[in-house]
């Protein structure tokens, strides 16, 4: 079998190995908050969905839904992190009761961006995308890294709603 060409196969390409490393590092602050990470097989605007836990181990109703974008280097505009949303995702996440947090992960520095979806477009209203548009610009300040303290933040974000 050595010496034996195969025929044509699946290839891991570059964009699947930053994808899973979205996902990594979008669970490893929300484990080690206490929480939990659940993958979503089919992609259907989420990527995962967080289930919180208080302080004493028990499971706190409602979820938080993720939605991963990674690149190898994320597109910068000043002070902020500038991604243009499908207006699918805009309009399925928009409707959600849930927080709904786009998570946006830069391969080449190894660091992540969140943004609380829902809040970002209803506390702006120039934020709204335009009729027939395809897709929907969001900025998200370069000191809105994903670590502990936001999962903690996203929590938060839960509870209140």
């Amino acid at each position: 079998m050595t010496g034996k060409t195969l025929a044509p196969r699946k290839q891991r390409t570059r964009s699947h190995v930053i994808a899973d490393l979205s996902v990594h590092h979008t669970e490893r602050p929300i484990l080690l908050e206490g929480h939990t990470a659940q993958r979503l097989g089919s992609d259907y605007g989420y990527d995962l969905m967080m289930h919180t836990f208080d302080e004493q181990g028990y499971v706190e109703p409602g979820v938080v839904y993720f939605q991963l974008k990674a690149m190898e280097q994320l597109e910068e505009s000043g002070p902020d992190i500038v991604f243009d949303v499908d207006i699918r995702d805009y309009n399925l996440w928009t409707c959600e009761k849930p927080p709904v947090i786009l998570v946006l992960y830069d391969a080449g520095r190894g660091k992540a961006y969140w943004l609380h979806v829902q809040a970002h477009f209803a506390n702006d209203a120039a934020r709204q995308p335009k009729r027939e548009a395809k897709t929907v610009r969001v900025r998200i300040p370069k000191q809105q890294v994903l670590h502990r303290r936001a999962i903690a933040r996203i929590r938060k974000l839960k509870q209140e709603l």
